[in-house]
């Protein structure tokens, strides 16, 4: 779960200092999702620690192990983006079948509240439904060893859903997150 809500929080942007888009490109003829509305906050978003996410959308088209994910991600180092290479399923990585990354949800037969006490699935196969996540409290209590240089910074993202060779879902976020207790010079 955790891992969930690090990787949830990075797609997610509020209104101060993070933004987002909805970046299907308009040749899409049949998106598989959308969004409309996606809100965080603090802001910046302090990990680890408590954040508030919202998310509205929806889902057009049945979707599970038919699509692959090609996530970039991009750290403001030094006043140049660098991009941040694939390490344990975090940075710029390509997932051949993203629902893996939520199978230890169905190993567990438990989503997260915030999400079943709003009807919203978190196991593969998605079906066509209406995405509308009021604010919500999730917690980050930890975050891996591996990670800690990536827990503080300006961030950008961008993560595609591909299906043969069509986008039908792409997500674009810059955000500032902050690590709780302060940090370095280079890394944070």
């Amino acid at each position: 779960m955790k891992a969930f809500v690090l990787l949830l929080g990075v797609f997610v942007a509020c209104e101060a200092s993070m933004t987002w888009k909805d970046c299907v490109p308009a040749t899409t003829a049949h998106p598989y999702v959308t969004f409309t509305s996606v809100s965080v906050s603090p802001s910046p978003v302090v990990l680890p620690g408590n954040m508030t996410i919202g998310v509205q959308g929806t889902v057009y088209h049945h979707f599970g192990t038919d699509v692959r994910m090609v996530v970039k991600m991009d750290k403001l180092l030094l006043g140049q983006w660098t991009k941040v290479p694939c390490s344990q399923n975090v940075g710029s990585c390509n997932y051949d079948n993203p629902c893996e990354f939520l199978s230890a949800f169905k190993t567990s037969g438990t989503c997260p509240p915030q999400l079943t006490s709003h009807g919203l699935p978190c196991t593969c196969p998605f079906n066509p439904s209406s995405i509308n996540l009021p604010p919500s409290v999730f917690e980050v209590a930890q975050i891996n060893a591996a990670w800690q240089w990536l827990a503080t910074g300006r961030f950008r993202v961008q993560a595609e859903m591909i299906h043969g060779h069509d986008i039908v879902g792409c997500f674009h976020v810059e955000m500032d997150i902050k690590r709780s207790g302060g940090g370095g010079f280079l890394f944070g």
